[in-house]
């Protein structure tokens, strides 16, 4: 089943169609694999300085803010600290994550909300798409499940 990623929905609306995914995954005698696959911040370079800014060096990334914020969010993520990217998305929409972070967002929600603590592992580089930043990222299900409190550090 493919979904869309709606541009006009807020966090809310994100987290919540994740929230109705997972209740129709409960009620399928299956497994299941919710893929979301999008960018971080999402804002290209001009046409202009593409040539000199093509490889996948986070140094490419459009700005260094929008690099540092990038950054911040897979640190989490790693730790599994979704309540902090959840929390924090007023401030990340400055840097125009790619479908406003659905794609995550949506995730996340089939997985907990703010409440998911699954930590995350890389299965790539944090690397520079022709200025946007992008990363693959692996949640496994935690042994107490999805839900729990993270360790707070």
């Amino acid at each position: 089943m493919s979904v869309s990623i709606c541009q006009t929905a807020t966090t809310e609306d994100h987290l919540r169609a994740g929230e109705v995914i997972a209740e129709a995954v409960a009620r399928l005698d299956r497994k299941v694999l919710l893929l979301a696959s999008g960018g971080l911040s999402h804002r290209f370079r001009p046409l202009a300085e593409l040539r000199d800014r093509m490889a996948g060096d986070p140094d490419n990334i459009v700005t260094p803010e929008a690099r540092a914020a990038d950054e911040q969010r897979i640190a989490w993520l790693e730790e599994g600290r979704h309540d902090r990217v959840v929390a924090t998305m007023p401030e990340y929409r400055r840097f125009a994550p790619e479908a406003r972070f659905g794609h995550y967002l949506t995730l996340a929600g089939a997985l907990g909300g703010a409440e998911c603590a699954a930590p995350g592992r890389r299965f790539s580089a944090y690397e520079s798409g022709i200025g946007t930043g992008q990363v693959h990222v692996w949640f496994d299900r935690p042994e107490a499940g999805w839900r729990h409190a993270p360790v707070r550090r």
